[in-house]
């Protein structure tokens, strides 16, 4: 296999002339927060003290060494479905009314809808239209689905969009992740379920991503993610082929996807890592985070992390890190923000982005 600075990625640069104009997140009733010690009830009983103890295993162990800490779950994983709980439409409907909310715009003046997910609730629906739809947004939309990068690839999307005569493009994003997971698995801890939402448009040409780098590995693409084949069949299912699924095969090829990102951004922009305001990592776990701003050289209080909040919620995690990054105000006039994520695919990437 090639090694990842021979593999020919993409460099998109001078993307300006756009500017996030809203940001919004969804955590709708329907739902309920989870705390470390429901899941260590659910797995081992009320009495988990004993059987984690015999196990040898730390209770704290999720919260110290990887930051999960709570998360919102809208299906209890490993139960059965049922058609009265939230799904990802659900999510990303709801993120999306609070970004345009939160952008001062109509939806009327919406051009363009991005929907991303990895967990879609239908078949072969695009949720573009779908989420469209109940929103009441007449416009072209589509569906993004490129794993955990999938908002990088968005936000170039988008970008090109507005350079070739868009004004306003909405992506919106819904992860339910719970219902792929096993509670067996220590995913379980990891998991979160989300909504996250931005309104990108028109601005003036300071603004904008000054670079874009966007890449993807297929020799990866059975290490993680739900194995089991479409439309469903008995075999998948007696062997338990419809949960997510992760292996550490790729561990040195992500962790040189998240080491090379940032060099190739610094390198297209002219850019160093005392340049950057702020440093927008998808969140996996602490650990990741810590890794990521280690590669970016930017100083952890310039880094947004938020595992502790909200776990690991797939694609959404990204768009929550930047919502949160907004309201503190990370994204006030001339801030530079780096964003990074690689996930199932694999696909990885990541910008430069003058607010």
């Amino acid at each position: 296999m090639k090694n990842i600075k021979q593999m020919n990625g993409l460099t998109l640069r001078n993307l300006t002339g756009i500017a996030i104009a809203g940001t919004g997140t969804a955590f709708p009733a329907g739902g309920r927060w989870i705390d470390n010690a429901t899941i260590h009830r659910m797995i081992f009983g009320d009495e988990w003290q004993q059987p984690m103890a015999a196990k040898n295993l730390d209770p704290l162990y999720y919260e110290q060494q990887l930051g999960f800490s709570k998360r919102f779950w809208v299906h209890t994983p490993g139960t059965a479905i049922v058609h009265d709980e939230l799904t990802s439409a659900d999510l990303m409907t709801e993120a999306a009314r609070h970004a345009i909310e939160d952008s001062g715009i109509n939806k009327e003046d919406i051009d363009f809808v991005i929907a991303v997910t990895i967990t879609s609730p239908r078949y072969s629906t695009s949720m573009g239209p779908y989420v469209s739809g109940r929103l009441g947004i007449h416009a072209p939309s589509m569906e993004m689905k490129s794993g955990c990068a999938s908002n990088i690839f968005s936000l170039t999307l988008a970008a090109q969009l507005i350079q070739n005569g868009a004004k306003n493009v909405l992506i919106t994003c819904g992860e339910t992740n719970t219902k792929v997971l096993k509670m067996t698995s220590r995913m379980a801890y990891a998991g979160g379920d989300a909504g996250a939402a931005v309104v990108v448009s028109k601005a003036g040409a300071e603004k904008g991503i000054m670079a874009g780098y966007l890449n993807s590995n297929g020799s990866f693409s059975g290490h993680m993610g739900v194995p089991g084949l479409l439309p469903p069949n008995q075999q998948d299912i007696d062997e338990e082929k419809y949960y997510l699924e992760y292996s550490d095969a790729a561990e040195d090829f992500l962790n040189e996807a998240w080491t090379t990102t940032p060099q190739l951004l610094y390198k297209a922009t002219g850019l160093t890592a005392g340049d950057i305001d702020c440093l927008i990592p998808h969140q996996v776990h602490k650990k990741r985070t810590q890794y990521a701003a280690n590669a970016a050289g930017v100083p952890m209080e310039k880094t947004i992390d938020i595992i502790h909040e909200y776990a690991n919620c797939g694609s959404a995690s990204l768009l929550l890190a930047l919502d949160h990054a907004k309201k503190r105000g990370a994204l006030e006039h001339g801030k530079k923000l780096m964003l990074l994520a690689a996930g199932g695919g694999i696909s990885w990437g990541g910008l430069i982005l003058t607010t």
